[in-house]
């Protein structure tokens, strides 16, 4: 088990890296843009399609991470003044929603991925598909992670401060 574990871990690190890595990219590339248009008055044809494609890659990997680390926005006005049982209901129907969001993603970015696969982005000249091949993948994490979370309800999946907590408490 704790091979599997590591293994998650590992993945989701990677993930993690990815999505920085995109992020970066996606800096670098729209500031050498601007300096290059503002100031030069002429810039390269391919950083819109770029800065897109990593834009999206970084925010739909962003969103597999948020369902694993349970820090998407939520409302908690109402539900903290509900009974635990109807909290820990209303978490599960979370759990099945997201899983069933992430089975679409995969569905339905498969067949977006097959439509696109003939053209081509302008300026770049990769297939469009490129572009989409993010939304079945992220549909296989946010599905994988909602069931990791579900399995690990009330729990973090990897704890990073375990050690500094057990001290606290204690103290």
């Amino acid at each position: 088990m704790s091979a599997l574990r590591k293994g998650f871990r590992f993945l989701f690190q990677a993930l993690e890296w990815f999505a920085m890595i995109c992020m970066v990219i996606l800096t670098i590339i729209v500031f050498i843009d601007v300096i290059l248009r503002y100031i030069f008055k002429q810039g390269f044809p391919w950083t819109q399609e770029v800065a897109t494609l990593m834009l999206v890659w970084f925010s739909f990997i962003g969103m597999a991470i948020g369902v694993l680390e349970k820090i998407h926005i939520s409302i908690e006005m109402f539900t903290s003044k509900l009974p635990e049982k109807a909290i820990a209901v209303l978490e599960s129907v979370d759990h099945v929603l997201m899983a069933v969001f992430g089975g679409l993603m995969i569905y339905y970015g498969a067949v977006i991925m097959n439509m696109t696969k003939l053209s081509t982005m302008p300026a770049t000249k990769l297939p469009s598909a490129v572009l989409y091949i993010i939304l079945p993948l992220s549909g296989i994490l946010v599905l994988l992670n909602a069931v990791l979370v579900a399995a690990r309800q009330n729990t973090r999946i990897f704890p990073e401060n375990a050690p500094e907590k057990e001290d606290s408490e204690n103290a």
